[in-house]
């Protein structure tokens, strides 16, 4: 039991900095699309194209200070956000940690399951109400 709740352990730390390494990629108003973890780059999805060729790479898995190689070399023109395309960031990012919020409860969950504190029945109840089955 005990091997068990340390691969779970080891399991949501990798998925931590996984999610933490990845990099957002949304699609915003007018078609243009926003990149970063750091810092946010505002450019045409044909850019975002021009940076994928240049590098071999998606865009989400290149490292910040690889994106930023990318786009001097390639010169391309980065813009601003407007408040109205951050917001639209920011409600991305909420999204994301509100599904990362009900996994990890679920894995709490059967962490109490499987140390007995919870029953079968009652595991299986909550784990449906977190998932809205």
């Amino acid at each position: 039991m005990r091997q068990r709740r340390m691969a779970v352990r080891r399991m949501t730390q990798r998925r931590r900095r996984r999610r933490r390494r990845r990099r957002r990629r949304i699609i915003l108003m007018g078609g243009m699309v926003a990149l970063g973890t750091a810092a946010v780059y505002k450019m045409s999805k044909k850019d975002v194209q021009r940076v994928e060729e240049k590098t071999g790479k998606p865009a989400e898995e290149l490292s910040d200070e690889e994106l930023k190689a990318a786009i001097e070399e390639l010169n391309i023109k980065v813009d601003e956000l407007s408040d109205a395309e951050w917001d639209e960031v920011e409600k991305a990012d909420a999204e994301e940690e509100s599904e990362d919020d009900y996994l990890e409860q679920i894995e709490r969950l059967a962490e109490l399951h499987e140390k007995g504190i919870l029953s079968d029945a009652e595991f299986e109840a909550k784990k449906k109400q977190l998932l809205g089955l």
